[in-house]
């Protein structure tokens, strides 16, 4: 009987490594489960940023050209208006061109950006759109 003890003892300790040989097994498959679905959605955060970035850019594009036009014509009227107010509404379009191509250096910026920081740039792009179109319908609103 003393040696049935010892033998029992061996092969519980055979069985308890199997089985964590198992669970180990197990583990790296998980591990590997979790590391490709990560890879799968940190692709997937990228490629849907991407297409915003890109939905957003030809968005300002859009904006821009209008706003472009609408300067255009502006500056027709201005050269209309009479002699003693086109100075000051020159001086005034002169700045308008001045934030239309700080817009449009924003926009090429926005380009060059990284995805972590292409919040910051939409949100600066978008101020600097609206302050332009504030401009734009402040200069507008004081030609006769």
């Amino acid at each position: 009987m003393r040696c049935r003890w010892p033998t029992g003892i061996l092969w519980v300790s055979i069985a308890g490594s199997m089985i964590c040989q198992n669970v180990r097994a197990e583990s790296t498959v998980g591990t590997d489960k979790i590391v490709k679905e990560a890879r799968e959605t940190i692709e997937a955060t990228k490629e849907y940023t991407d297409q915003q970035k890109t939905a957003f850019q030809r968005k300002a594009q859009e904006e821009l050209a209008a706003l472009q036009q609408q300067i255009a014509a502006l500056r027709g009227k201005v050269a209309d208006a009479s002699a003693s107010t086109r100075a000051e509404l020159q001086k005034s379009l002169n700045e308008l061109e001045k934030k239309k191509d700080g817009v449009r250096e924003q926009l090429d910026g926005l380009k060059q950006t990284t995805d972590k920081k292409w919040q910051d740039v939409q949100d600066g792009m978008n101020s600097a759109l609206h302050e332009l179109k504030q401009s734009y319908q402040k200069l507008l609103s004081r030609i006769p």
